[in-house]
């Protein structure tokens, strides 16, 4: 039976099923999970096991491992690092706060960093390349690992959008001297909030760990704070539609600051947080834990919406991504964001900038507008249809029935 008040939307808490809620939920009430050193313990084994990978590091976030592992590799001030334009502000904030230079490519025709134009950026000042595998599309790997062999460039993987994908059976994220990852609410897996780095390099991994071991843990309030994000979330999902009480439930529940932001406004300014914190707290590590039970399940139901998707809109599917977001490109896509919002469908944005999110200033991350034509031009075009564990084929109808109603 059709529901006029079901809400489709790409972000928000799209991994959590309502066993996640419930799990959430409970572990609100489950103290004795709170200094539980165990569930750390699990998820890096469970980690290193799935990526086959020697040593896997947590962090509260992808940016707080990423600013960390450049310091374990010795990045420093003046060094030069490689990254692409079409990305989100907390990688070159990450590399400014250590004191490096974000350099910025251009993307190819799969939104990744365009290798044709990487070798023309490497100067005597570059230390380190990194590649992003957009929407869970691996990038050129092959072309790019030559580039930095050749010239003696540390690659990294930023797996926020790959993690769980493979580039000719080998997991992505284990082509380079070092990868991070993100379990923020809305990226492959989830833990509300949660990153890591993985590594072979015994020596790097211990550098990494001696520029932690010293930090504070979050508080208890904290890591409440982010529990019961899931509970709430899923109830402002549920009635967001229903004369708009879910609404109306989101402005109040930000008013009273019970949910956390993903990006501070601090951030968005490119000022680094002024207190780093280690480690993932136990409760969000054992749910993470039971996401990546689903990972390999999750990344299916991508791809069979995906292909639904490129069946529906006669568009291509690569059978080598992940699609963590399906994405098209149209003439009108602002257009087709707010008509399909009238229908309770929220459509995504990644990435209207080439520096998300969108209301920042680009100075701040050291970009020069005109540096990177071909990012700069799919941000005019591209919009992102969901493909989330939540979503059935008769919910991808709808989207793609609003996508030809406005294309």
């Amino acid at each position: 039976m059709n529901n006029p008040f079901k809400t489709i939307a790409i972000s928000l808490i799209p991994n959590f099923t309502f066993s996640d809620v419930v799990r959430s939920k409970l572990l609100i009430f489950q103290p004795w999970n709170y200094q539980n050193s165990d569930s750390q313990n699990t998820l890096k084994k469970n980690l290193a096991t799935y990526l086959n990978q020697k040593h896997v590091e947590l962090f509260d976030s992808g940016r707080t491992a990423l600013y960390f592992l450049l310091q374990a590799l010795n990045i420093k001030t003046g060094d030069e690092v490689i990254i692409q334009s079409f990305t989100c502000s907390v990688v070159p904030a990450s590399i400014i706060w250590t004191g490096a230079v974000p350099i910025y490519a251009d993307i190819d025709k799969t939104y990744n960093l365009d290798p044709e134009k990487l070798s023309k950026l490497i100067t005597p000042k570059t230390k380190a390349v990194i590649i992003q595998h957009t929407f869970g599309t691996p990038a050129n790997i092959d072309k790019i690992v030559s580039v930095c062999k050749s010239k003696k460039i540390i690659l990294i993987e930023d797996c926020a959008h790959g993690f769980g994908n493979s580039y000719k059976g080998q997991k992505l994220g284990t082509f380079g001297q070092a990868s991070f990852y993100s379990f923020g609410r809305d990226k492959v897996i989830s833990g509300v909030w949660g990153g890591a780095v993985s590594i072979n390099d015994s020596q790097i991994f211990e550098n990494l760990r001696k520029l932690t071991s010293k930090l504070p843990r979050h508080t208890l309030s904290w890591t409440l704070k982010q529990l019961i994000y899931p509970p709430l979330m899923f109830v402002i999902t549920k009635t967001y539609s229903f004369f708009k009480l879910g609404k109306v439930l989101h402005f109040c529940f930000r008013r009273l600051h019970l949910l956390s932001d993903a990006i501070t406004p601090q951030e968005k300014q490119g000022i680094k947080p002024k207190t780093f914190y280690q480690g993932l707290p136990s409760p969000l590590c054992l749910l993470v834990i039971n996401q990546l039970k689903k990972i390999d399940a999750f990344i299916q139901h991508r791809q069979r919406l995906a292909h639904f998707y490129s069946e529906k809109l006669n568009t291509k599917f690569d059978p080598s991504s992940s699609y963590l977001r399906y994405s098209l490109e149209i003439d009108n896509p602002q257009k087709i964001r707010s008509k399909s919002a009238l229908k309770n469908i929220f459509l995504g944005d990644w990435y209207t900038t080439v520096i998300a999110p969108k209301d920042i200033n680009l100075s701040h991350f050291m970009y020069q507008t005109g540096s990177c034509p071909q990012a700069e031009a799919m941000t005019q075009k591209i919009i992102n249809l969901p493909t989330n564990p939540n979503l059935s084929l008769a919910d991808a109808q709808k989207v793609v029935n609003i996508i030809k109603q406005w294309k």
